[in-house]
């Protein structure tokens, strides 16, 4: 198969490598950064993970068998129940033989965290931004999402306000990384209607 020129064969993949294979790794010269995107066809990727993962492609080949049925919520759930939690980083890309790379350059926002939304978003004098019904008094470098009656805010800073019909978030700045611990909670509880 010949490769147009922009792609390469991956050598090695090494996801979060220790500190000391890190700075061997800048310092060569020779090792790219992972930036996360993977492009793949799906038969190709389902083949690496019955090779690599295969408690995996186990879970979604019985997934996948009874996708229509009336019982696939309680089929899901018992076989998410089961699996290890390992990335596909892990668990498919630092093993298969079929890597390669596109060196590439562009700007990036991991916008699935709202700290990221606040960053992209057109902001107020203050530093607001603000979605849906809102009045801030005094409030500077909040990020307020509000899909129901009206929100207010007076004297505050550095918040994320987020309101819907399913709940409201509101937590500081910096600490969005810690609402998987809010849903896992939830989940543990059995309170999914929430998420």
């Amino acid at each position: 198969m010949s490769l147009p020129k922009e792609f390469c064969k991956s050598k090695t993949f090494a996801e979060k490598p220790n500190l000391e294979v890190a700075k061997a790794f800048l310092e060569s010269g020779d090792f790219l950064w992972n930036s996360g995107m993977f492009i793949f066809r799906t038969d190709t990727m389902i083949e690496e993970i019955k090779n690599y993962m295969p408690e995996l492609h186990k879970s979604l080949n019985r997934l996948s068998d009874n996708i229509l049925s009336t019982t696939f919520p309680k089929i899901l759930e018992d076989e998410y129940s089961k699996l290890k939690s390992i990335s596909i980083d892990y668990g498919v890309m630092e093993k298969s033989e079929k890597v390669f790379i596109i060196r590439s350059h562009f700007g990036w926002n991991d916008v699935g965290a709202w700290d990221e939304v606040y960053n992209i978003k057109e902001k107020d004098p203050d530093g607001n931004v603000r979605q849906g019904m809102t009045i801030t008094h005094h409030s500077k470098n909040c990020l307020i999402i509000n899909d129901l009656k009206i929100v207010a805010t007076i004297g505050v800073e550095d918040l994320l306000i987020i309101n819907t019909e399913n709940g409201l978030l509101i937590c500081k700045k910096g600490e969005a990384q810690k609402v998987k611990d809010v849903v896992d909670y939830l989940r543990r509880k059995g309170m999914d209607q929430f998420l």
